[in-house]
C-alpha cells in the first residue's frame, strides 16, 4: 500500500492579513466544488481597485492578497476553469434568474444573460472535452389556466462559458415532455423522469437519447444477487453508466462497452463507482488482497487511468465532493489523491498508525489543501500537500479556494458573502 510521507512541518503564510469580522473559514466539502451559495440582498457589480481589494482573507502563501478584486454579487457562484471566468447565478422570484459572468482576472463583467421557465430556474457548469457550459433548467407546467392543467415540461437552456455581451442568447434551448430532473452527468447532461425513463444531452449538440431503465438489465452472469431496479449513474460517451444495487453496494455497466465485473479478480458487487467531472472514480478489492484499490476510469472504456493501493473498508459513498485541477492532470477525492499523468496515487486516510486528511482542493502545481484531524489545540487544522511526494505539512491559512485557474485563486469570505480573487505570487 503506498502510504504518503507524513512530515507535519509548520509554515507560516508570509504577508496573509485577516479581514475584520473575518469567518471560520472552508469548512470539508460536501458537494463538488464547482458552486458557492451567496447572499440574496443586492448588490453593485464588482469595481475592481488599483490597490487591490478591500478583504484581506487568510489564504495560502501561493498567493498576493494585496492584489486583485472582490465581488459581493448576490448568487451563487459557478467556476469556468476552461473559460477564465466565474459565473454568478442569481435565481429570481418569477420562475426566472440571471447569469452574471465575471472575467476572473479583473472581475470585470464579460456577459449576461436573463433565464425564465416553466418553474423555478436551477443551474450548474458542466465542462466536456475542455470546453465550458453553463445550464440553467426548470420543470412545470406550459400553458395551464383556470380551465386547462397545461403540459408538464422539462426546459434546458444551455450556454457557452465563453461570450460576451449584455443579454446572450442560449447555445441550445430544449423542451423535454414530462416533469424531469436535470443535472451533471459527467459526459454530458441526464434528465431523469419519475418513470423510470432517462434522456442524455450532448451539451456541444443538443442531442439527446432515450432510455428506458425498466428494460435494460445487467449483463447475463454479470448479477446474480442484484435487487431494485436499474438506476442511470452518469454519461458516457458510449452510453449511459448504469447501476443496479446488491448487498451494500452495485454492479455497473455501460451497455455494448463494458462492464464492473472485468475490473476486479475479487466479488465484482463489492465495487463502488461514482462520476468525477468527465470521469469515473471505482474503488475495488481484488482477491486475497488486503487493500483496496483506488482508481481512475476512462467512462468510455473503463481504462484505468491512476490507481493507488489505500487501506481497506473506506467509506467510499460518504465523500460526495470532487476538485480537479484547472488543467486536469491531478484530482482529489476525499482522502485520496490521483496524479493522471503519471498514472498514480496518493492515500491519507485514518490508519493504525496515521491520522486522516481531508484533500479540499489542488491546483495545477500539484498542491493539494486540506484539513488534518483536529487537536487539544487546533480544531480543523489547515494543510498542504505536496502531490508529487506525498508530504503533508501544517500550514497557516483559514480560507482554501474554491478555484485555481489562470494565475487567480478564488475565495469566498462567509461573513460578508464576497467572492474575492487574488493572482498567484510572483
Amino acid at each position: 500500500m503506498k502510504r504518503p510521507k507524513r512530515v507535519l512541518v509548520t509554515v507560516v503564510a508570509a504577508g496573509l492579513l485577516a479581514s475584520c469580522g473575518e469567518g471560520p473559514g472552508n469548512e470539508p466539502a460536501a458537494s463538488p466544488p464547482e458552486v458557492r451559495t451567496g447572499a440574496a440582498a443586492p448588490a453593485p457589480s464588482p469595481s475592481p481597485s488599483p490597490t487591490g481589494p478591500r478583504t484581506r482573507l487568510s489564504v495560502p502563501s501561493l498567493y498576493d492578497t494585496s492584489r486583485g478584486w472582490e465581488s459581493d454579487l448576490p448568487g451563487t457562484q459557478i467556476p469556468l476553469p476552461h473559460s477564465g471566468a466565474v459565473a454568478v447565478f442569481r435565481e429570481g422570484g418569477r420562475n426566472d434568474g440571471t447569469f452574471t459572468v465575471l472575467d476572473v482576472t479583473s472581475g470585470k463583467v464579460s456577459w449576461k444573460a436573463d433565464l425564465k421557465g416553466p418553474g423555478i430556474v436551477s443551474a450548474f457548469a458542466i465542462s466536456v472535452q475542455g470546453v465550458d457550459y453553463l445550464v440553467a433548467t426548470a420543470s412545470g407546467a406550459e400553458g395551464a389556466d383556470v380551465v386547462s392543467k397545461g403540459r408538464e415540461i422539462t426546459t434546458i437552456d444551455i450556454y457557452a462559458g465563453r461570450a460576451t455581451g449584455d443579454d446572450v442568447a442560449p447555445l441550445r434551448h430544449l423542451e423535454l415532455d414530462g416533469d424531469g430532473s436535470v443535472g451533471n452527468g459527467g459526459g454530458g447532461l441526464l434528465a431523469t423522469f419519475d418513470d423510470d425513463v432517462v434522456m442524455t444531452v450532448d451539451p456541444a449538440t443538443g442531442a439527446t437519447e432515450k432510455y428506458d431503465l425498466r428494460k435494460m438489465k445487467p449483463p447475463a452472469g454479470e448479477c446474480k444477487l442484484c435487487f431494485g431496479s436499474t438506476k442511470a449513474v452518469a454519461v458516457t460517451s458510449r452510453g449511459p453508466l448504469l447501476s443496479v444495487k446488491s448487498g451494500f453496494r452495485h454492479h455497473y455497466w455501460v451497455p455494448g462497452a463494458w462492464r464492473s465485473g472485468t475490473l476486479t479478480t475479487g466479488r465484482p458487487e463489492q465495487t463502488f463507482i461514482t462520476p468525477v467531472g468527465d470521469l469515473l472514480v471505482a474503488t475495488w478489492r481484488d482477491k486475497g488482497a488486503r487493500d483496496d484499490t483506488w482508481a481512475v476510469l476512462d467512462p468510455a472504456t473503463a481504462k484505468v487511468r491512476a490507481k493507488v493501493e489505500c487501506a481497506a473498508d473506506q467509506e467510499a459513498g460518504e465523500i460526495k465532493g470532487f476538485f480537479r485541477s484547472a488543467g486536469g492532470r491531478y484530482l482529489v477525492r476525499g482522502y485520496t489523491a490521483f496524479d493522471l499523468e503519471k498514472g498514480t496515487g496518493h492515500c491519507f486516510e485514518e490508519t493504525d498508525r496515521d491520522k486522516p486528511v481531508l484533500l479540499t482542493g489542488v491546483t495545477d502545481d500539484g498542491v493539494a489543501f486540506g484539513t488534518g484531524a483536529s487537536t487539544a489545540e487546533q480544531a480543523d487544522p489547515r494543510v498542504t500537500v505536496d502531490l508529487a511526494t506525498g508530504q503533508v505539512e501544517l500550514a497557516d491559512y483559514i480560507v482554501a479556494p474554491f478555484g485555481d485557474y489562470s494565475g487567480y485563486g478564488l475565495f469566498w469570505e462567509d461573513s460578508t458573502d464576497t467572492m474575492v480573487a487574488y493572482p498567484r505570487v510572483g
